[in-house]
């Protein structure tokens, strides 16, 4: 169990749903699973408090329960990595909005704020908070079919009922069959309920909820293209694009190695798109390269066919990840050792001394310094025909283990998470009074600006904050967007490293 996740699950659990909640997802995270009066022992709450805060961590699923022994008591266990991807709702939202408008984003953020709800409802919510802001060109009929776009796209899926209703603990299943079944949604019904008539909708029963998977799926997408086109051009990351979206259709989305794919397709593919008649050209050339590189994602298939090796591909960008972050820790002489002994696999120590090119006393220091923080290991054999022990019976070899380096790697990135996280709450917290004091003049001003004040009287309140009160501000905000940037180029590291552990 992990010291560091734990305490980066408590800062998003108090910054989300406040203190008693952490109290009660804390104390599952370090326990592990319980009944309700064993948790209500480690956090002294009184039960009416632990029931709510038990209530929201199921909403929001970031708690699971299963039958108890004697089946009329529910465990209830923490979802560590659902509380995690609390931090990448921004990257969610932003998604669909490029791929597919603002009105799907406001739909997923909706589902995001609420966790599940009817289809019809969610749909009003939306319109509601389309009219405040003014926005009253979208018709039901076209949340509608944003809607069901979504659904058909895999973002939006069922959520589990209950299978039998008479057992103490339910057990919540869902048919993969049925989690795409669309919903029937009545816009005529919609238009009624906007105008505060009194409807029963078709689908009250029916819950939706977000598909993390399918988001993955893109994120991941987007790393193997970001990779091509950042180490080749932007032709090279059409062409991998091609062949992953072509990889959809044969084989399951989260496979090791794709089932075959017929290059002549993604050539017909390149050929219809006008604006690609420069890769057309040179597309046998592209397909050469890409192949050939150390990345390994695509090999031959036969027949003029290719796979793509997904669990290769991630394995050799987290040896970048981990090289990059050895340049970065020590210098570019222990990075040099590391790619020594990784192109080696075992090599002695007098080896690398010669072959580094480093050096004898430097190369030395350096690779203890990497063994010592865990970047190397070593493995010790005994001579052959050797009898008794010590230094001359037997020899050293240094090796990488990489599964151990990127667990640490792993932990390196909760804690640096923490930090950060730790230090935004320290500046909010130091600026509070001037933060304030900004909310409290916006909100004037928003107020005095809906009942069509004039701009002497705005600019009278906006004069409120002094100029060096300005300045102060103006460096929070920038202090803060470095602190939320960091937080989510973090998220990215820790996405690409679960990514190989999910592959391995």
């Amino acid at each position: 169990m992990s010291t560091q996740l734990g305490k980066v699950l408590s800062i998003i659990l108090v910054e989300r749903f406040g203190t008693v909640v952490e109290k009660v997802g804390t104390s599952l995270y370090q326990y592990g699973s319980a009944p309700l009066l064993h948790i209500k022992k480690r956090t002294e709450l009184p039960l009416s408090k632990l029931k709510e805060s038990l209530a929201i961590l199921i909403k929001y699923q970031l708690v699971t329960f299963v039958p108890n022994q004697n089946e009329n008591l529910a465990n209830y266990c923490i979802k560590p990595d659902k509380v995690l991807l609390m931090l990448r709702y921004p990257k969610y939202i932003n998604l669909i909005k490029k791929k597919f408008g603002d009105a799907s984003e406001m739909i997923i953020e909706e589902y995001l704020l609420r966790s599940y709800i009817p289809a019809s409802e969610a749909l009003i919510k939306i319109h509601e908070r389309l009219s405040k802001n003014n926005e009253n060109n979208v018709s039901f009929g076209q949340l509608k079919n944003e809607f069901i776009a979504l659904i058909n796209a895999k973002y939006l899926i069922k959520l589990p009922h209950n299978e039998q209703e008479d057992k103490p603990v339910p057990k919540l299943v869902l048919n993969e069959k049925d989690m795409h079944i669309l919903p029937p949604i009545d816009v005529n019904l919609l238009v009624k309920a906007k105008a505060g008539e009194q409807v029963v909708f078709p689908d009250k029963d029916i819950y939706w909820q977000i598909n993390f998977d399918r988001f993955h799926q893109d994120m991941r997408d987007k790393i193997i293209f970001t990779a091509f086109t950042k180490k080749f051009d932007e032709n090279a990351g059409e062409v991998v694009k091609m062949l992953l979206q072509q990889m959809y259709i044969r084989t399951e989305p989260w496979a090791d190695v794709s089932n075959p794919i017929p290059i002549l397709e993604i050539k017909d593919m390149v050929k219809k798109q006008k604006n690609l008649s420069q890769l057309n050209a040179v597309f046998d050339q592209y397909i050469n390269v890409i192949e050939q590189d150390q990345s390994n994602l695509i090999r031959k298939a036969g027949n003029g066919t290719f796979q793509i090796h997904l669990k290769e591909a991630f394995t050799q960008f987290t040896w970048e990840v981990v090289e990059q972050c050895v340049m970065e820790k020590f210098d570019t002489k222990a990075a040099r050792i590391f790619r020594l002994v990784r192109l080696k696999k075992y090599i002695e120590p007098d080896m690398i001394q010669q072959l580094a090119m480093i050096p004898a006393k430097e190369a030395k220091r350096l690779t203890y310094q990497l063994l010592e923080e865990n970047f190397l290991h070593i493995q010790e054999l005994r001579k052959a025909a050797v009898g008794g022990s010590g230094p001359n019976k037997s020899f050293t070899l240094f090796h990488i283990n990489l599964d151990l380096i990127v667990r640490m790697l792993l932990e390196l990135c909760y804690k640096a998470l923490f930090n950060v996280m730790t230090r935004r709450n320290h500046e909010k917290i130091t600026n509070k009074r001037i933060i304030d004091k900004k909310q409290r003049v916006e909100t004037i001003a928003l107020g005095m600006r809906a009942q069509g004040a004039a701009e002497e009287q705005l600019t009278e309140i906006e004069e409120m904050i002094t100029p060096p009160e300005r300045e102060i501000l103006e460096k929070i905000d920038r202090t803060m967007k470095k602190f939320n940037t960091v937080e989510l180029e973090i998220d990215d590291t820790i996405f690409l490293i679960e990514m190989y552990l999910m592959y391995r």
